[in-house]
Parts: structure tokens; sequence; C-alpha cells
């Protein structure tokens, strides 16, 4: 496929007020060729600083499916019990505030990124070289991902992250916006219609009024219908076996690991990931280049978009959860009503978290918050991957083995806890340091060829 003519981003709203940093240009005379990472002073602070407050985000939504049976991340009924008092409140918060909509500011800030690293062309001359490196990087995402997927947590988005933006992302990056915007919502679509047409045709094969498909045996049928409930509605055997497993050595571990990942990496992500993080990227994209995720448009615009973002999303994921509890967490029901309403209401509302930092960004009402979630976005992979770390090491048997024995409110109690460690320790980290220690490694793979790590005085002063 080739690619279409260079664009020019959408210059700063003028507004009476001084944008929250020059406009980029379409080709930013400061990065010498061949193309180099991304200088310090050339950042974007609006994008660290949504970058860090998604993947904080992320965390409060990962933190149920380290710290117990899967079955309860979707069913709260039935890990941990009860589902009352301070279980139902974190489960609501969460569910609201952060499910799927961590994931899909991650995916439109990963668009973000693919505009500025096309800056790096100077010339037409550059883009091979500029499209080579692209595509190496995704290589070596994709190698950083299976590396975390198969061996830390099968929960892994990096894998999905880094195909989507070789295959797709990338090669779309400069179309139209009117064209980009038809593509992302031709994907979403596409993501929309599977999850509600394979939902479908599981209540109308094992819903109360289900009958067996033609030539199935009725007890093929009782049992492949009572695998579908116990996937929400796990036995008790079927959970001791799962805290067994996890509160257990390495390879116990990975062998619960591995079944999950063969699902994830395949199915999960040609039937789920591929479709919606793509969407999700390309408009990231389209905001980029609009001055939205830039921080160039006027105060009014970002309290109008979370305003209007916040109308359409909460009402339809408040709905969908509040149909969840009175069908209790039928998986029939939720796949029908309560998962649709996540799936579409989750992006308004991500939309509407990311214009409310942008506003406070913009008015300058974060104080020493915006610096460190800056130094957190900055560090974002780093950050993602020790928070793995972190979590597994506290949950998982071979670590501290907490796995299936605390509440919801408990393990709010640790996101909130990595979630300061990580803020304080990012800024720290990057005022002697030039880069997380993720990104070191993954720019090395990248150039084959180390930067320099250490600060210096001038960089210091251009970070400042």
């Amino acid at each position: 496929m080739s690619e279409p003519r260079e664009f020019q981003p959408a210059p700063p709203v003028p507004d009476g007020s001084a944008p929250l940093a020059p406009a980029p240009p379409a080709v930013p005379p400061s990065l010498p060729a061949p193309p180099i990472p991304i200088a310090t002073a050339e950042r974007l602070e609006s994008l660290d600083v949504l970058r860090g407050f998604a993947v904080l985000g992320i965390l409060a939504m990962n933190i149920a499916a380290f710290s117990g049976p899967f079955a309860g991340y979707f069913n709260p009924t039935i890990w941990p019990p009860p589902f009352e008092g301070g279980n139902r409140l974190a489960y609501w918060l969460t569910h609201t505030v952060f499910d799927l909509k961590m994931m899909s500011l991650f995916g439109m800030l990963f668009g973000a990124g693919v505009v500025v690293w096309g800056h790096k062309a100077r010339t037409p001359q550059d883009i091979p070289r500029v499209r080579w490196l692209w595509l190496r990087r995704m290589f070596w995402l994709f190698v950083i991902g299976m590396a975390h997927a198969w061996l830390l947590w099968e929960g892994d988005i990096l894998v999905a992250y880094s195909l989507c933006g070789a295959m797709v992302a990338w090669w779309v990056r400069r179309l139209p916006i009117g064209w980009l915007g038809v593509i992302a919502a031709a994907f979403f679509l596409v993501h929309v219609t599977l999850s509600f047409s394979q939902y479908l045709s599981v209540w109308m094969a094992f819903g109360e009024h289900g009958s067996p498909p033609l030539g199935m045996p009725q007890p093929d049928y009782e049992a492949m219908r009572d695998g579908m409930k116990q996937f929400m509605a796990p036995t008790p055997a079927m959970l001791e076996e799962d805290l067994a497993a996890h509160r257990g050595s390495w390879s116990d571990v990975f062998a619960a690991r591995a079944q999950a990942n063969q699902f994830i990496q395949i199915s999960g992500f040609f039937f789920y990931n591929f479709w919606r993080s793509t969407a999700m990227m390309i408009l990231g994209i389209i905001l980029m280049r609009t001055g939205v995720f830039t921080g160039h448009r006027t105060p009014r615009f970002y309290a109008s978009m979370a305003a209007i973002c916040y109308a359409v999303g909460l009402p339809l994921v408040i709905f969908g959860l509040i149909d969840n509890e009175r069908h209790g967490f039928d998986i029939i029901r939720m796949a029908l009503v309560g998962t649709q309403t996540n799936i579409i209401g989750s992006v308004p509302v991500a939309l509407g978290h990311a214009a409310v930092l942008l506003l406070l960004v913009r008015l300058g009402a974060l104080g020493g918050l915006r610096k460190a979630l800056a130094a957190t976005g900055q560090m974002a992979l780093t950050n993602y991957l020790s928070q793995t770390i972190l979590c597994t090491t506290l949950f998982y048997g071979y670590g501290l083995g907490l796995y299936g024995k605390l509440d919801r409110p408990a393990t709010l109690g640790i996101v909130a806890a990595i979630w300061t460690l990580q803020l304080i320790w990012s800024p720290l980290w990057l005022s002697r340091f030039r880069f997380g220690p993720a990104e070191w490694a993954w720019r090395t793979l990248t150039y084959f060829k180390a930067p320099r790590v250490l600060r210096t005085p001038d960089d210091r002063i251009a970070a400042e």
C-alpha cells in the first residue's frame, strides 16, 4: 500500500490565551537525519499527562485479574464474596470509571504516537527509513508483549497494539480526517457487530428457551450450556482449582496462563482486540491531528467536550451495570445488554476523562501533579510492566501468595499505593535519566544503537 501525501497538523485554536506549547510543525526542523528518538524538549506534555493517567487507571481494572479468579472480573457476585457494602461500591466505581475506558484511552494515545513518529521524516526521502524504523519498533513491542504475556501475566495488551500499529495505524495516519472518521467508525462497528452477534448466537442456543443445534445430542447440549454458565459462575471446585494454581509455583501459574493465552492471543485478538484497538488508534490519530490531544483547543472546547461525552457515555454504562445486577450477572443477559452498553459507552466516557484532564492542564490547575503524571506517562512502558511485576509478586504463590485473600476495597488500597509509588519514582528517575529502563531498551532495539542514558545539565534546562 502506498502512503498518501504528507499532511499539515491543525494549528492551535486562537482563544486569546497562550497555547500549552507551540504547535508541532509538519517537519520539525530540530529532528536530524537519520531519524533519532524524540528529545525531551520536543515532547508534548499534554500527551504524557494523558498517558500517565491512562497507565495508572488501567491498573484499577487489572488488579481484579491479578488478585483473584478471573470470573470475578466480570461477575463480582462470585469473587470476592459477598457482593455488598465495600465490595459492591468498589466494583461500581471501577466499572463506571475505568472498565474499558482506560483501554480505550490507551489505544487513542497509541494512535497519537503514530502521528508524532511520522514527523520524524524531514523530507520525502526519509519516509522509507522512518517507516522501516516504525515496523522495527512494532516488532520489538510484539516481542516485549509476548514475553510479558507468557512469562508474567496473560492480560497483556502490547501484543495487540504492536500488530494493530504495524498492520493498519501507520498506513492510514495521513489520510484526510473525514476518511479516518469513516474507517474508525467501520472498525468499531465491526467490533460491536461481532460482539453482539457472537453473544446473540449464544443466547439463541443456550438461553432459557434455547434448543440444541441440529444434530447435537441433548446431553452434549446440556453440558455445553452448563459450561457457558460456569464461565461466569464457576463451581466451588473450579474456584479451588484456580486458587491452588495461582498460589502455587511459577510453573503452576504458567500452566494456567498458557491456557488463557491461547484464547486471548488468537481468537481474542481477531474477534475483539484487532477491531476495537485499531478503531481507538485511528480515533487518536484524528484527535492528535485536530489539536485536541496537543492541548491547543480552548478551555470552553474541553469543558463542552467533557459535558457532551459524559452525557452520552455514562448513562449507557450505568444502565448496563444496573441491568447486570438486576439479572444476577447472568452471562447470557450480560452478553446481550450490559456488555454491549459498556463497549459503546466506554468510548465517550474515555473521551470525557481526556477532556477533563486537558482542561485542568490548560488552566494550570494540577500543580505538581501535572509534572508527576507527565513523567509517569513518559515512562508508560516501564510503569505498565512494573505494575505486573509488583502485582504478581504480591499475589502469586511464588511471591507473597495473597491471591484470593483480599476483598475489593483492599485491592484498591494496593492500587492507590502503586499509583503513589509510580507518581513519585517516575519524576525522580527522569531527573537523572533521559529514559525509563524499558523505554531505553525499546529504543536501543529499534535503532540498534544505545542512546545516552544520563542527563546532563543542558538536558535538565531543556526539560524545564
